[in-house]
């Protein structure tokens, strides 16, 4: 089993984002709002700024997919749906994908698992 990390640069393509994951069997994801660290730290007036935060995905904001899933075919398997989607991940930066090995894990569907 894999805890997979998807982070998206790019908020138009959310929707197909959505169904590729959706496509080798996710089911239960967590979505959260996240800030490009860079543009964080460059920002003069970080304190104020947080408090006045608009629902609007700007330019450093990045959306964190993370989910369970089986193997690793099915994280490649996503980046071809995308690919074949139209989305043009290999030369636009939409998203970042990272995959970490997860050696015991409990859900109420599954029960606590290990490898």
């Amino acid at each position: 089993m894999y805890y997979l990390f998807v982070e998206v640069y790019d908020s138009s393509y959310r929707e197909d984002i959505y169904l590729a994951l959706q496509s080798i069997g996710v089911q239960r994801a967590i979505t959260l709002d996240a800030q490009n660290l860079a543009r964080a730290l460059s920002d003069e007036q970080t304190f104020f700024t947080g408090f006045f935060r608009s629902d609007k995905f700007e330019s450093g904001d990045v959306l964190l997919i993370q989910a369970q899933i089986g193997h690793k075919d099915l994280a490649k398997e996503f980046l071809s749906n995308l690919r074949e989607a139209g989305v043009d991940i290999d030369k636009e930066d939409i998203v970042s994908l990272t995959l970490v090995p997860v050696t015991a894990g409990f859900s109420r569907e599954n029960g606590f698992t290990e490898d």
